[in-house]
């Protein structure tokens, strides 16, 4: 599906109208060739609805400008209810690493990679209203959204890549 960055950039450009028509904020984010992640939070608890949008939305112009047809993703998404006080950093640094699990990136190398939040958690001027790295930032020692802290929190993830053993504890 997100081969093509061009495909990349029209499924953020449908994350934006979702978020902004439903309220969502955005906590971490990534883009894979053959799926996606979210960790999202639904103020007006409207994810069935707002995921039905997204993906009928994405589905119905990805297919238009092919000119195809059908079901584009498989199945019904998969969601986990995450408790904010003790799973949502852990979770955005999962999202945040995801590239480097499947080699597509060092860690070095993910604050220039477009195709994930961590992008703009390094790059605050390109964050939507509906994008929050709070969760990420703090978790992660208590980090401040600032250039110190953002080098901060790409040392902390180099080191989460590097040992198993915290990788594992972040579960």
């Amino acid at each position: 599906i997100f081969q093509a960055d061009k495909t990349k950039a029209a499924f953020l450009a449908c994350l934006d109208e979702a978020c902004t028509k439903t309220g969502w904020r955005v906590h971490a984010w990534c883009l894979m060739s053959n799926h996606y992640h979210l960790a999202i939070e639904t103020p007006r608890a409207n994810l069935v609805e707002g995921m039905q949008w997204l993906q009928g939305t994405f589905s119905t112009r990805f297919n238009r400008l092919r000119r195809e047809r059908g079901h584009l993703f498989q199945g019904r998404y998969k969601s986990l209810l995450v408790d904010p006080a003790v799973g949502l950093g852990p979770l955005c640094h999962y999202i945040h690493l995801n590239p480097v699990r499947a080699k597509l990136r060092p860690v070095a190398q993910l604050p220039v990679w477009p195709w994930s939040s961590l992008h703009w958690v390094m790059n605050p001027k390109l964050r939507p209203s509906w994008y929050v790295p709070d969760a990420a930032l703090d978790h992660a020692g208590g980090l401040k959204d600032t250039p110190a802290g953002r080098a901060k929190y790409l040392d902390y993830l180099a080191w989460l890549a590097e040992d198993e053993p915290a990788r594992k504890e972040q579960r």
